[in-house]
């Protein structure tokens, strides 16, 4: 049994300028002229035109960032979910263990079947049998290790994002934790036990971080060193059918 693990138009600060933007070479509107020759307000007009008719938002082709992985094994067999935040985290210049964030931060309860994933990590991560968490836990722990070192960094829950704002934050730079399931394989229950909501915990819940895109591929760090890439069409999937959840390490929001 697997376990734990109008319309508007959206052009991301930095992008002209930023170090993965420079990295990936040109976009679907910096192709027909370059930035500086056009006046502002003609760019939100323009990022409609490679959107929908609701919705549009301007993207490279495609965005690599250099996140470097990190393995939840051996010592968080289901922490996924604080994994993740620790590959964020050292990508943004903090040097912090994946077990310091688990064992100081991370609010967990025991016995996992009482436990409520959306606040607190359903048993404890460094167990073989326990489940998973949802953001707002990895949020209290981000939140509370930062506060600690002083910094003016703040996680933030993204959960209901489209995917494509997704691909804008690592676009500007940031890489997102993402929750799907372990390898994009098909969701599994387990049917032992029932969370306060009445639904059946997942067997193969995962979270990852999400480094990089192109037109055909997303790119990620994957705590379990399952995956490194997969087919864009299917992380969109899994990404919306598991509930769109995800989160962010920034210092600040994205300008509108």
């Amino acid at each position: 049994m697997l376990s734990g693990c109008g319309a508007t138009a959206v052009i991301p600060a930095g992008i002209a300028t930023g170090e993965t933007a420079a990295e990936t070479g040109d976009s679907r509107l910096s192709v027909m002229e370059p930035e500086d020759t056009l006046e502002q307000d003609i760019w939100p007009a323009l990022a409609l035109l490679q959107g929908t008719a609701e919705t549009a938002v301007w993207l490279p082709f495609a965005a690599q960032l250099d996140v470097e992985n990190i393995d939840q094994n051996p010592e968080l067999p289901n922490g996924c979910e604080i994994t993740a935040a620790a590959i964020a985290l050292n990508y943004l210049g903090f040097d912090v263990d994946k077990v310091t964030l688990a064992e100081e931060y991370l609010p967990t309860c025991v016995p996992y079947g009482e436990a409520d994933p959306s606040v607190e990590f359903m048993g404890n991560p460094a167990d073989e049998l326990a489940f998973y968490c949802l953001p707002g836990a990895v949020v209290t722990a981000v939140n509370d290790y930062l506060e600690d070192v002083g910094s003016e960094y703040t996680a933030l829950d993204i959960s209901g994002a489209p995917v494509e704002e997704l691909y804008r934050w690592v676009a500007d730079g940031t890489p997102v934790l993402v929750w799907t399931t372990r390898a994009f394989s098909d969701p599994l229950y387990n049917y032992t036990f029932q969370l306060a909501d009445g639904s059946w915990p997942y067997s193969n819940s995962h979270c990852l971080v999400l480094t990089g895109y192109d037109e055909e591929t997303c790119y990620l760090a994957d705590p379990m060193l399952e995956v490194e890439e997969v087919e864009r069409e299917l992380f969109d999937y899994r990404y919306e059918e598991r509930g769109q959840y995800a989160v962010v390490i920034t210092e600040a929001e994205p300008e509108t």
